[in-house]
């Protein structure tokens, strides 16, 4: 009977695992605006992102000439905005995605202090779109001081992906400590009440290993299937970049454990073996005859 019901403990807490980790990922590398900011900063420099962001300022810039009447060459204003955010960008982006943080967070802990509203979530890029206004007139292209005040927003999360986010993220930030807690007492305890514990730490590894296995799994469905689908304002390339920017300690943190519960397994595998082994060999030994303890006498008595 405590073997039943330490394998069930050990199975649950092993299940668990999982949701602990990602729970603590959510609330410490997700909530954390310092720590978001740290993830996604670097991402300045890659080429994707730089991309992506060119890409739309040049279209609103041109848009705003447009409509002013102005007629210049987008090759020109691409150059110049390419340029800009080569040169000045990682400024820039940080206080973009501070922004975009904030709207996050504001609508994961449903508070109404900023306007939210429309087709999602996504990066307001005023700041590039101002350096660019600065940059053409430095270069001559005395109009741009008449381009508008605005905010061009490259969509990074839609409503659809906010509300599957929603209901997750509000379940996980609330329970964290319970699931952070509870997971290693339950396999702690299961593994206590079975009294073979080589046995029951091969299956608590094995059982921590392959929950970690299937959170991969889960994150490299969500990057190689979800996120595809999902793509709207950014490039399919821009959000990867994101995506693995912002899951860095998830995806190490469970490698670790991964690794940890098969070291368990092992260690505790060979030490079974060798228990195993000395049980067999002190078994035989005492199924041998065994001499006389008395020396023999080669002359009979009498």
């Amino acid at each position: 009977m405590r073997t039943v019901i330490g394998s069930i403990l050990i199975a649950l807490g092993c299940l668990l695992a999982p949701f602990a980790l990602t729970a603590y990922w959510a609330a410490n590398e997700i909530a954390d605006p310092n720590r978001y900011i740290r993830n996604v900063t670097p991402l300045s420099a890659h080429p994707a992102i730089k991309n992506a962001v060119t890409d739309r300022v040049t279209d609103e810039i041109m848009v705003r000439l447009r409509g002013l009447g102005i007629s210049v060459g987008g090759e020109i204003i691409r150059e110049t905005v390419k340029s800009g955010v080569d040169e000045d960008f990682a400024v820039a982006w940080v206080e973009i995605n501070r922004l975009t943080h904030r709207r996050l967070l504001a609508v994961l802990g449903h508070t109404p202090n900023l306007n939210v509203q429309g087709e999602g979530i996504g990066y307001d890029l005023a700041p590039v779109y101002e350096l660019v206004k600065r940059r053409l007139q430095v270069t001559g292209l005395g109009a741009a001081s008449r381009l508008p005040k605005t905010h061009p927003v490259t969509l990074l999360l839609p409503n659809s992906a906010i509300v599957m986010i929603d209901g997750v993220y509000d379940k996980l930030i609330s329970l964290r400590w319970v699931l952070i807690v509870l997971s290693p007492i339950l396999i702690a305890a299961g593994v206590f009440l079975i009294r073979d514990r080589c046995t029951a730490l091969i299956g608590a590894g094995l059982g921590l290993a392959a929950s970690m296995l299937a959170l991969a799994i889960a994150m490299s469905a969500i990057r190689n299937v979800y996120l595809p689908e999902s793509v709207t304002g950014l490039s399919y390339a821009a959000v990867v970049a994101i995506f693995d920017a912002l899951t860095a300690f998830l995806r190490d943190s469970l490698r670790v454990l991964f690794t940890l519960g098969l070291i368990v397994a092992a260690t505790a595998f060979v030490v079974r073996g060798r228990r195993i082994r000395s049980r067999l060999a002190a078994a035989a030994f005492e199924a041998c005859p065994h001499q006389s303890a008395e020396p023999s006498k080669d002359v009979p008595e009498g």
